[in-house]
């Protein structure tokens, strides 16, 4: 009875699965998934050098126009009222891009736009952005490429790098605080992330006299 359903497995493998059995697979499957790591490569490279070209430090590209977008204030702030008229937006590409140069072994970029972020960006803006996206793609970023940075078996920024992108992660978290201090625990959905900081600040100074 179990070399009867011993065959049949076989047999259905064999079938279902032709290409386990036949010599060349591995052959064929090393030379596809160099093929795709290549076109892979070339994509990212594709998106990656057009927005520094033509939208950074904005936040995205628009690759039809050739122009940019502020997308974190634009979600929260579809008029794009009150910003400063220096606002140039967060580089949100080029932070979420810190872990695909690395993959790629691009370290010499990853060092440059880790520089770049350490000596340029701030959170102390009068802007409106989205919680949501800020917290999975600006905080998420600046906390993985921290650990990248770090990561002793990656030998990446010698020498240069003294946490620069762990205090700018923890400046934009202790601003997104705040945003949960609500009636029903739920956080907003959009916060400026001055006037909340700000806000907490004067609480926290207020709490130590008392």
């Amino acid at each position: 009875m179990l070399a009867c359903r011993f065959r049949t497995w076989v047999l259905l493998l064999l079938v279902i699965f032709p290409s386990l059995f036949d010599p060349s697979f591995s052959h064929f499957d090393s030379a596809k998934k160099k093929q795709m790591r290549e076109k892979v490569r070339k994509m990212f490279y594709h998106a990656y050098e057009n927005y520094m070209s033509h939208a950074f430090p904005h936040d995205e590209l628009k690759p039809l126009s050739r122009s940019f977008t502020d997308s974190l204030s634009e979600l929260g702030n579809l008029k794009l009222e009150h910003l400063p008229q220096n606002y140039n937006g967060t580089a949100l590409t080029l932070i979420e891009s810190l872990s695909s140069l690395v993959i790629l072994g691009n370290y010499t970029e990853f060092e440059r736009a880790v520089l770049w972020l350490s000596e340029n960006l701030t959170f102390d803006v009068d802007a409106r952005v989205n919680l949501f996206e800020c917290n999975i793609r600006v905080l998420g970023g600046l906390v993985s490429a921290h650990i990248l940075a770090t990561d002793s078996t990656n030998r990446l920024v010698q020498g240069s790098y003294k946490n620069q992108l762990l205090i700018l992660a923890e400046d934009l978290g202790r601003r997104f605080l705040p945003a949960f201090d609500t009636p029903t625990g739920l956080p907003y959905a959009w916060i400026n992330l001055k006037v909340l900081a700000e806000r907490c600040l004067i609480s926290e100074v207020y709490s130590n006299f008392l």
